[in-house]
């Protein structure tokens, strides 16, 4: 596994909070993927707490993927495999602001390239607004996005 940490925290608080952005690459007969890793304090018990989820399609073939659309929802990835991360280090309100992201993908229509994995990790990126964030168009696969969006920051 491949990390790099970067800290964007504006002032000090009580607790940490990160973001990681992480990919899986393909292999076997797994496809790529792009997933958020979201680290906390829990402040009643000073430890770390760790929930990763991505954005997954219910059902649906590749047509229905890629044109249409089908029902989406977010998953938790917390067995998944890392294979490159950037972990960006935020203040509370910046935590809060992109987990809000989260929620407005959980009854979301997946869309292969337009709302996907790597346009989930995207919005979640846009949200800390003091991070370079990759162009979609140019890093359509996961593996490409994280490691765009790693070498950028």
């Amino acid at each position: 596994m491949i990390n790099k940490i970067i800290d964007k925290r504006m002032f000090s608080e009580m607790g940490e909070y990160g973001i990681s952005f992480a990919s899986r690459n393909s292999g076997g007969n797994d496809y790529e993927h792009a997933f958020i890793v979201w680290y906390y304090t829990d402040k009643k018990h000073l430890s770390t707490v760790r929930r990763a989820v991505g954005f997954y399609p219910s059902v649906g073939d590749f047509y229905e993927l890629l044109v249409e659309g089908v029902p989406g929802k977010v998953i938790d990835d917390s067995k998944e495999e890392i294979d490159k991360q950037l972990i960006v280090l935020v203040n509370k309100n910046i935590f809060d602001s992109a987990l809000m992201v989260e929620a407005s993908y959980s009854d979301g229509t997946y869309r292969l390239l337009s709302n996907d994995c790597v346009s989930f990790v995207r919005k979640v990126a846009l949200a800390i607004n003091r991070i370079t964030v990759p162009n979609r168009i140019t890093n359509i696969y996961p593996s490409s996005f994280i490691s765009e969006l790693f070498d950028s920051n």
